[in-house]
């Protein structure tokens, strides 16, 4: 596995294995917290324009958000699927007809006791062939979206209704999205594992939890993008804060962040 950062190119007209991105949080406004949104629509375009193409893409979960409003709302409004194409159809156009393309759940995508996705979300993106999963796994890969390590039934229940209360007092102060997220983030960011410990106890949670054994594990939610060839894990990081996704080409996975068109740079190679 390779640290050390540097420049990466796509190459032209080349069908790649697959494209691994998560926690996009599509629709939330800056105004609660700031994201890349046209970083990530600049890529897709720059990716579209070199004829690059994925066999698999595994949306990795938190790809619309749906916690600080309901996205099923904003999907049938007045031109409420006209915003979902934007990101959609740029994804969709990185395919081939026989792709396969996966999309897991994450806590953010959810607003469910269950955890599943609002009806109408699930029905759009049905009816674009995605499959919609809360793991993708095979003999050598798990793929989920991470939260998994983060919250148990009881947590998972108590977050939701949490939410709920929120959306009910945003009736009366439209504001308490802001404010809430602002104070979450700097005294309750538990997503985030800034120590050692805290990255070994969380993924060790993970890891046990989706019965990983001796596959790769790949992941997103935490927003720290990373691989570590000891637990066969990897982090796709976001598009709030990083700008970073993964490639698979030839059993290689490939950790890469986008600065511009001109600047891909691969941050990790990871061989498993």
């Amino acid at each position: 596995m390779s640290e050390k950062a540097r420049k990466f190119r796509f190459r032209k007209n080349t069908v790649y294995d697959a494209l691994y991105i998560s926690d996009v949080h599509y629709l939330l406004r800056k105004k609660i917290r700031t994201h890349m949104h046209k970083e990530l629509f600049k890529l897709l375009d720059h990716l579209k324009k070199r004829g690059v193409r994925f066999r698999k893409v595994f949306l990795v979960g938190d790809i619309i958000e749906n916690w600080y409003f309901s996205s099923q709302r904003k999907l049938v409004r007045r031109y409420g699927r006209k915003r979902f194409n934007k990101l959609f159809d740029r994804l969709d156009a990185l395919t081939t007809p026989m792709s396969l393309k996966v999309y897991l759940i994450g806590n953010h995508d959810s607003f469910s006791y269950v955890a599943s996705l609002p009806p109408k979300i699930e029905q759009y993106l049905r009816e674009r062939d995605y499959v919609i999963k809360d793991v993708y796994e095979t003999e050598k890969l798990v793929v989920l979206h991470g939260h998994q390590g983060q919250y148990g039934k009881i947590s998972w229940f108590m977050n939701i209704l949490g939410v709920r209360l929120l959306h009910l007092l945003s009736l009366v102060f439209p504001s308490i999205f802001t404010t809430m997220e602002n104070f979450y983030r700097k005294h309750f960011n538990f997503d985030r594992n800034e120590t050692d410990e805290e990255v070994r106890r969380y993924y060790g949670t993970l890891r046990e939890r989706s019965n990983q054994g001796h596959r790769l594990l790949i992941c997103g939610h935490t927003h720290q993008p990373m691989a570590d060839q000891r637990l066969r894990v990897i982090n796709t990081g976001d598009w709030i804060e990083s700008g970073t996704f993964v490639v698979e080409q030839d059993g290689l996975f490939l950790g890469l962040k986008f600065l511009s068109k001109k600047k891909i740079l691969e941050m990790f190679s990871f061989k498993p």
